[in-house]
């Protein structure tokens, strides 16, 4: 492949050499390497809206939702796991087949496990009835290998219809902590988009965050551990704009959202993390309304952005990405992609990348 060197202001000024199976990028003093395109599935369903976790004993894990097309209820939630850091994924296991949700309108989507404090791994998902949908979770004391029965996540003293869940849920003072976004009722086109709060993960609460009308979705959490802060990204499809906002009381209240956009058009799924133990953060998302796939970078905890490469190969449709950091300056990408729109197949894929940060004196 090619490396290219950038300056500051984004032009590609050189050419430097041919290398195989990477493509790496020299951008303001970073040198970012980008390993070839795998398939994590190779089958002809419809594998989509992964998510990627790596346990604190080094085992990876990647789910997703296997269906029959973009638009179908047949629908099940799988996963794949992974010994060697994410170069290869054992066989498929089925966390929720999802046959009584057939008569909903899309059945399952979006599976995303985390790892609890205590060891144990939640999976939470939900179904997609059209007007509304329903959120659930179950949990596995073995690391996967059995799943405890599916609970339902609600709010039963609001009215609020819960829409999806397209974050990870994290702890936080004994508490845990859901993005969500959710209808008020049902007869308005806005969404909220807000969090789930629970102490125990049978009573939940809801709480909103963002404050502009509109359709208010595809969110993540963050905890800010040094100011014991919780940080919220969220997408508002009316604006096609990404928006921050912080919490200083444990979610209770958050301050008004700001809109942190850049290079146009961000949607679909901000998938936001820390970069180890500093105020470095990074972003996979999708740029363009059915395009390509790419990672920003951001030095002020996502205040601002700047781009710094483009993901997937060919002419693929880059749907959901998710990433994790598995050791100093290695992240393993993995999203899905689509040959087109609202397809019937859908491929989960994977990416190494690598940033090497040039310090001065080099």
């Amino acid at each position: 492949m090619v490396q290219l060197k950038i300056n500051k202001r984004g032009r590609t000024v050189l050419i430097l050499f041919f290398l195989w199976h990477s493509l790496v990028f020299t951008q303001n003093r970073t040198t970012i390497v980008l390993g070839k395109e795998q398939s994590i599935t190779k089958d002809q369903n419809h594998n989509a809206f992964p998510s990627v976790l790596k346990l604190e004993e080094g085992l990876i894990i990647v789910s997703y939702r296997k269906g029959k097309g973009h638009l179908s209820s047949n629908a099940s939630a799988v996963f794949k796991s992974s010994l060697d850091n994410g170069k290869s994924f054992n066989e498929e296991y089925i966390l929720d087949d999802g046959k009584d949700f057939i008569a909903t309108k899309y059945g399952i989507r979006n599976l995303i496990v985390n790892e609890l404090n205590s060891g144990k791994l939640i999976a939470t998902y939900w179904v997609n009835d059209g007007i509304k949908g329903y959120a659930y979770y179950k949990i596995s004391t073995d690391k996967g290998v059995t799943w405890g029965d599916r609970r339902e996540i609600r709010d039963n003293r609001t009215n609020t219809f819960l829409v999806g869940i397209e974050g990870k849920i994290i702890e936080f003072n004994s508490e845990y902590f859901l993005p969500v976004f959710v209808k008020m009722d049902l007869v308005s086109d806005n969404v909220t988009a807000g969090v789930m709060i629970s102490s125990d993960l049978i009573s939940w609460t809801y709480y909103a965050v963002s404050r502009k009308s509109g359709n208010n979705n595809e969110s993540a959490i963050l905890l800010d551990n040094k100011k014991d802060e919780l940080i919220y990204f969220y997408r508002n499809v009316t604006e096609n704009g990404l928006f921050r906002s912080v919490s200083k009381d444990r979610g209770r209240t958050w301050l008004e959202s700001k809109n942190v956009s850049f290079l146009g058009y961000v949607q679909s799924r901000p998938d936001v993390g820390f970069y180890l133990d500093s105020e470095e953060m990074y972003l996979l998302y999708r740029e363009g309304k059915y395009q390509t796939g790419a990672m920003a970078i951001s030095k002020d905890k996502g205040n601002t952005w700047r781009r710094i490469v483009g993901i997937q190969e060919g002419n693929t449709r880059f749907t959901y990405g998710s990433m994790v950091n598995i050791e100093k300056n290695n992240f393993l990408l993995i999203y899905s992609t689509e040959t087109s729109a609202n397809g019937i197949t859908s491929s989960v894929k994977s990416r190494f990348l690598r940033i090497i940060k040039k310090v001065d004196g080099d």
